[in-house]
């Protein structure tokens, strides 16, 4: 094995050892830990990283990226609101299904970012506020504060991940792509509006 290719072993394994010990349940997972967990040393882990923030802050941008590449062509996509929505639905239990630990450790633990990731962290969120405020100028969906409707939409979204994680709904994520699409249409739409005044 060259150095290169040692040296990015280890960064994998270290990457690997986070998400298996930094969850929601348990975000403080020391150094030592992360690096015996990856069958390192402690100074390995410095050799790679100044600090444990920035060991998780890559493994978070790591994670978010491809997810915010995908959200960005959803933005921009020629496309209903409706249809963008669900495949925001689709695309992230899609991810969960293929990396439920990568997904929890992104969107289900908290995080102290160093500052060079915190825009990673920040991206998808202005990019659902985006397309939301692309739904409420088109008439489509219900025109309330960015950040009430942003809260609504991950409300609905995060709960079948999280609730996957602790046994009350089975996998595959991907299965309730169409229940919690049409619950944040209801929730979100004029139509679901005037439906709850006639109730």
């Amino acid at each position: 094995m060259t150095p290169r290719s040692h040296q990015s072993d280890s960064k994998a394994r270290l990457h690997e050892a986070v998400l298996k010990l930094v969850t929601p349940e348990q975000p403080d997972a020391s150094v030592r830990a992360i690096a015996r967990a990856a069958g390192l040393s402690d100074g390995a882990l410095y050799r790679h990283y100044s600090s444990r923030e920035e060991l998780l802050g890559a493994v978070f941008a790591e994670h978010i990226s491809p997810m915010i590449a995908h959200k960005e062509g959803l933005v921009a996509m020629r496309a209903s609101i409706e249809d963008r929505l669900r495949e925001w639905v689709r695309s992230t239990y899609d991810h969960f299904d293929r990396e439920p630990d990568g997904f929890a450790y992104v969107f289900l633990t908290n995080h102290k970012l160093p500052e060079k990731y915190k825009h990673s962290a920040g991206r998808q969120s202005a990019l659902l506020k985006e397309l939301l405020h692309q739904g409420q100028a088109e008439g489509v969906l219900l025109p309330m504060p960015l950040d009430l409707a942003a809260t609504i939409f991950v409300g609905l979204l995060l709960s079948v991940p999280e609730r996957i994680r602790t046994g009350v709904l089975t996998t595959p994520a991907s299965a309730y792509t169409d229940d919690i699409t049409r619950a944040v249409l209801r929730s979100l739409t004029p139509d679901a509006e005037a439906g709850d005044g006639k109730s």
